[in-house]
């Protein structure tokens, strides 16, 4: 999934409970449950192979327009993620914003942390990667994860946990 995905579904677990503890548990969880959902991603194992040089990552013009998109992604994902605080409730402004930022945190810490070992390779972080290609290459080998069908399965996807979240459940994310 593209991070703005892992930062809405994230951030609404984080408003939805409340609770420093259970926004850091959902955050991770969501992230793998999400990324087993077949979908578009910018970044894969062919990113690596044509950044990774000699001179490695940082000095080479493709791993920052990259960085760049990714930037990009997150400002997107917050944007969005606030536009729906402000246009579900009457009071757009949660009791406690910091369940929702560890929501976020937990929620694209796979991805750092993937991108962390594809920079370093070491093997403290290596599980994630493990558990990464796993999902990426064993669950989805046999589907087509173009540009449009998975954006649209990520929209989708957000879009149903919202309205388990909000409306299934009626938790109204943590409003005053």
């Amino acid at each position: 999934m593209i991070l703005a995905s892992h930062i809405i579904v994230s951030g609404l677990l984080g408003a939805t409970t409340q609770n420093y503890f259970l926004a850091a548990v959902f955050g991770l969880s969501s992230h793998y449950m999400l990324d087993v959902i077949p979908h578009w991603d910018y970044l894969s194992d062919e990113f690596i192979s044509k950044v990774k040089t000699e001179t490695g990552f940082l000095k080479n013009k493709r791993f920052w327009r990259t960085m760049l998109k990714v930037a990009f992604d997150i400002l997107i994902g917050l944007s969005l993620l606030f536009v729906i605080f402000i246009t579900t409730t009457k009071n757009p402004v949660p009791k406690n914003i910091i369940p929702i930022f560890i929501g976020i945190f937990f929620g694209v810490l796979p991805d750092a942390l993937q991108l962390l070992y594809w920079i370093t390779k070491r093997q403290s972080i290596k599980w994630n990667s493990d558990l990464q290609h796993f999902i990426h290459h064993s669950i989805h080998k046999k589907i087509e994860q173009s540009f449009r069908p998975g954006l649209v399965i990520q929209i989708a996807t957000i879009g149903i946990v919202f309205l388990i979240l909000y409306k299934v459940l009626n938790l109204g994310m943590g409003r005053n």
